[in-house]
Order: structure tokens, then sequence, then C-alpha cells
């Protein structure tokens, strides 16, 4: 595989970050309760050691062999939510939703009851993959409780979903565009 080019890094980093912009400014204005995978046992360490590993390779464009990593990372912490989601966004960046939405849902399930970064993360990418569905209502639910957890994205993104602010961009638009508003 070519080499990634500086924007094609950027928007792997956006994707493995949510929070982050395609110009990889980070959004510092997440504020998480919980610390995430606090656990710190050896199959934790080792399965958190294996998902920056599996980053790495990503960022590398060397996907199969990253998502190789992620899986043992999944398999060396089981109950570790961080694995599933670092997995799932690698599945979503090689365009496989179903195996990353199984990913997000056994995050969200290991996570709950949390209010984890693990947690947020997963929510958010839970909303992305329902709103790319059509399934905005089930979107709107996720964001919320990831805003409700931090995430400066997921409150970002529930704005944006207002029926009412969507209404407001389209009026602004029109306004901008020399267009006639139709009420």
């Amino acid at each position: 595989m070519s080499e990634l080019s500086d924007r094609d890094r950027a928007v792997l980093r956006s994707i493995f970050d949510p929070t982050a912009t395609i110009a990889d400014v980070v959004d510092d204005g997440d504020k998480f309760c919980d610390d995430d995978d606090a656990e710190n046992s050896p199959s934790f360490e080792e399965s958190k050691a294996l998902c920056v590993q599996g980053v790495k390779l990503a960022e590398e464009g060397k996907l199969e062999d990253a998502l190789e990593l992620m899986s043992t990372a999944v398999l060396a912490a089981p109950e570790r939510a961080g694995a599933y989601n670092d997995r799932a966004q690698l599945l979503r960046l090689m365009a496989r939703d179903d195996d990353a939405m199984a990913d997000i849902d056994r995050a969200v399930e290991l996570s709950t009851g949390t209010r984890s970064r693990s947690r947020a993360l997963a929510l958010c990418q839970q909303g992305v993959l329902l709103r790319k569905r059509g399934a905005d209502e089930d979107a709107r639910r996720a964001f919320s409780e990831a805003a409700a957890l931090g995430s400066s994205y997921a409150r970002k993104q529930v704005v944006e979903m207002n029926p009412y602010a969507a209404l407001c961009n389209q009026m602004l638009s029109q306004v901008m565009k020399g267009e006639n508003i139709k009420l």
C-alpha cells in the first residue's frame, strides 16, 4: 500500500478520535467522569499496548495488520470496552460497518453504568453509524447520552440534528444565496 498523505493521516485521526477535526485540531472540551479502563491488570495493559501499535499500523496504511493486532487486543482483554471501540474505529475505516457496529454494541454493553471516555466514544461511533443508516432518532439518543457523559463532539451532533436548527440553517443558506425564503 502507498504512503498516506498528511490529509489522509488527518482523516484517519478524525476517525480514531471523533473529537478531532480534519485539520487535526483536538477539541479539548471533553470532560469525562471516570478513567478509561481503570483496571491495571496485565491483560488490560497488554490490550492497551496492542491497540496503540494497531493505531500506528493503521496510520501507516497497513490496515489488515492493524486489524490483526486490534483483534489480538480484544482477545487479550475481552472485558475491555476500549479494545472493542478501537477495533470498531478501524473497521469503520475499512468500510466494514456491520462488523464495526457489532464491536460498538459490545463496547457499549461492557461500559454500561460507567461515565468513561470509552463509553462516550462508542456512543459517538454508534450515533455516526446509525445516522449513516438513516436511524436519526436512535442516533440522536446515542449522541445525547455521549453528550451527557461529557463529549463535546456529541453535543455538536445533537445541536446539528435538531430539526429547528436544520430549518434555520436552510433558511440562512437561502438568504446567503439571495433566494426567497419559503416557509
